[in-house]
């Protein structure tokens, strides 16, 4: 189902109720390795089931829904890849969504109790029952999962901003780099700095190093919201997909902190899922902030009002917002320029 469509009959409530089979079946299938044992060729559902060690019944279950919905060809009793999961599901390809799609399963799992999320106001407690995972593996998989669907809207957001002036930024909570990148790659003049958790550093100093930016990209540890980033050292703040994380009173702290890295003229560029003003449009975004409910101790999804609000309490001008291609859009703004002093007239 499409989120950005309304419900209107009872057959859509149905559609929407049912949507999760597909999504389930598609990370079974790459939790599980199908995808990658057919990487190689194809192979019934016997033989791959002794290659994931699996059962053959719920193997040949599997297999048969995943080539139900097009993502595998079945021949006789021989399953294969389809062009369109080997390219994006298969962890080997350059374009796999299957770090995301291991995210949003991690996800979901905290979506099932979301009735208690909304009697409580507080996040799904992650026990290890519901979370199958260990936290550091899921932290992998959420920061690599960032960086495979943040490639395209890094190209997007490098385009959209004025970087004439920029030589040095600083991307809070930048987690592995994907839009810093976009940026020097669009002007590889620029010097930037990743501010992130300690075990987020970790992933982005590995990246930074495969992606070939080690003289342009230095990283520093930290908590965005208890830690300072120094003051008047960037021309650039950068501030992506983490607002929604924050309490109001938090982004209003976080953004003062902003205001003062920042060199006088310099810009803050916050992108994040921004609703309109009744906070019901767009569905996306209005969904996203359900999200932030079942998983975040007080974030949520804002509006483009509230998170100017922020930013002219914090002292920024020329507020302005940009929409972008995909989902997330753009609210910049500056730190007014240092005013020139007169000149003392001479002595005669």
């Amino acid at each position: 189902m499409d989120c950005r469509t309304s419900l209107k009959t009872g057959a859509d409530i149905t559609s929407a109720m049912r949507a999760h089979r597909v999504a389930d079946a598609i990370s079974a299938g790459v939790e599980l390795g199908v995808f990658d044992a057919l990487a190689a060729g194809g192979l019934t559902a016997s033989a791959t089931a002794r290659k994931i060690k699996c059962s053959a019944r719920g193997c040949e279950i599997l297999m048969n829904a995943l080539a139900a919905v097009g993502l595998l060809n079945k021949k006789a009793d021989a399953f294969s890849l389809t062009p369109l999961a080997k390219k994006h599901l298969t962890s080997g390809s350059p374009e796999t969504m299957a770090r995301m799609i291991s995210h949003s399963t991690n996800t979901r799992r905290t979506w099932i109790d979301l009735q208690d999320a909304v009697k409580t106001g507080r996040p799904v407690p992650k026990t290890p029952e519901r979370m199958k995972k260990s936290r550091e593996r899921m932290q992998d998989d959420f920061i690599l999962a960032m960086r495979d669907m943040s490639r395209g809207p890094a190209v997007d957001l490098a385009a959209a901003l004025d970087l004439s002036r920029v030589e040095s930024v600083l991307d809070v909570g930048g987690g592995p780099g994907s839009f810093l990148f976009a940026m020097i790659r669009r002007k590889p003049s620029i010097r930037g700095v990743i501010f992130d958790l300690p075990q987020t550093i970790s992933i982005a100093d590995r990246v930074i190093t495969q992606e070939g930016f080690s003289g342009s990209v230095g990283t520093m540890s930290g908590d965005y919201n208890v830690d300072d980033f120094g003051d008047g050292l960037f021309d650039l703040v950068l501030m992506s997909s983490i607002i929604h994380i924050n309490s109001p009173a938090q982004n209003r702290k976080l953004i003062k902190k902003g205001f003062r890295a920042l060199r006088p003229g310099g810009s803050l560029v916050i992108r994040d899922f921004m609703l309109d003003d009744t906070k019901t449009a767009p569905a996306d975004s209005a969904l996203f902030s359900v999200n932030m409910l079942v998983n975040t101790e007080g974030g949520a999804s804002y509006s483009k009002s509230e998170i100017r609000g922020w930013m002219v309490s914090a002292g920024f001008e020329r507020v302005r917002y940009f929409e972008l291609p995909q989902r997330a859009d753009i609210c910049v703004g500056f730190r007014p320029a240092a005013k020139k002093s007169a000149n003392p007239k001479k002595k005669r």
